[in-house]
């Protein structure tokens, strides 16, 4: 059974506007993982520990709607992944595999026993290796948008034509979004993008529902990600990659947490994945796209909020 949160005239309204008072330089830490530098935002304190994955082109700044709230609930590590952000490449090259294992090493260097794990996008299919390969860390996991199953078809090549012949919106938005995050976009242009109602609309319309509704530094949030070094790697090793390996190893209690205009996780796909998923329980964010957790970030962390209480 779906359970579906409605509109409530909270899109883009700020959940927690202490993050833009903050100084997150003073909680930003490094970890050596596989010999290379990997960055992450750590608030410390809390009996429990949430871990935050991004997507692609993303970066850990696109939780700052959700730490401070998260925070009040447990400890938060919010990630950059391998070649995203200011994480160094990884040595190893990139891989679903090889991200889960650098967030499971962060996790266990810091002596944390057990996490609820959201991964955001690409960052859900992470979240479910990381489950898979790590179940002893795993208390639960969150896919966030992340039933990322025509994403993955599409760049592996797999029944691209069907694609774009059934579904060319979402096709568009795909080859939108490997674009917008995997070139590099100067300082000047991004701060149009944030400026231009008419850029906005372009880059933005892969992921978010309405551009336009967006605070500046929210948008600026989702722009400043672009040009990634990890991003064409990622593409690639995700083309490369089974989206449903590792399912039945998944043990943990699993929240997908989905959005009704999603073009990139559109809902067929959370459908057919948490169809898969044993004991899964699906909720989906109405009046939102790509980025419910900063288009509609009250309702989101409420969700998070809940799934832990749930379990823990």
């Amino acid at each position: 059974m779906i359970e579906r949160v409605p509109v409530n005239g909270d899109y883009g309204q700020a959940a927690e506007p202490t993050w833009r008072r903050a100084d997150w330089s003073e909680r930003e830490r490094d970890a050596v993982v596989g010999g290379r530098r990997l960055r992450y935002v750590d608030t410390v304190h809390g009996d429990r520990a949430f871990v935050l994955v991004h997507g692609m082109g993303g970066r850990w700044q696109h939780w700052l709607e959700a730490i401070p709230t998260l925070a009040k609930h447990g400890r938060v590590l919010a990630l950059d992944l391998p070649g995203f952000g200011r994480s160094e490449s990884p040595a190893a090259g990139a891989s679903l595999d090889n991200f889960a294992d650098a967030a499971a090493e962060v996790v266990t260097s810091l002596d944390i026993e057990r996490v609820v794990f959201v991964g955001h996008s690409m960052g859900g299919p992470v979240a479910l290796r990381f489950a898979a390969r790590h179940p002893a860390l795993a208390e639960g996991i969150v896919l966030v948008a992340g039933a990322v199953l025509q994403f993955s078809a599409m760049l592996g090549l797999r029944g691209v034509r069907r694609f774009v012949r059934e579904r060319p919106r979402e096709t568009a938005a795909i080859a939108l979004e490997i674009a917008t995050a995997g070139l590099p976009a100067p300082a000047p242009l991004r701060r149009l993008v944030v400026r231009s109602p008419a850029l906005r609309r372009v880059f933005l319309s892969p992921y978010v529902l309405d551009p336009l509704a967006l605070p500046d530094d929210s948008v600026a949030l989702i722009v400043d990600g672009a040009g990634a070094r990890g991003v064409f790697p990622t593409v690639r090793a995700i083309g490369r990659s089974n989206p449903r390996q590792g399912l039945a190893d998944v043990r943990c209690p699993i929240l997908s947490l989905a959005a009704e205009h999603d073009r990139i996780a559109p809902l067929a796909d959370t459908e057919a994945l948490d169809a898969e998923l044993s004991g899964a329980r699906t909720v989906v964010l109405e009046g939102c796209g790509h980025m419910p957790m900063l288009e509609r970030p009250t309702a989101f962390n409420a969700q998070l909020v809940r799934f832990a209480e749930e379990i823990g």
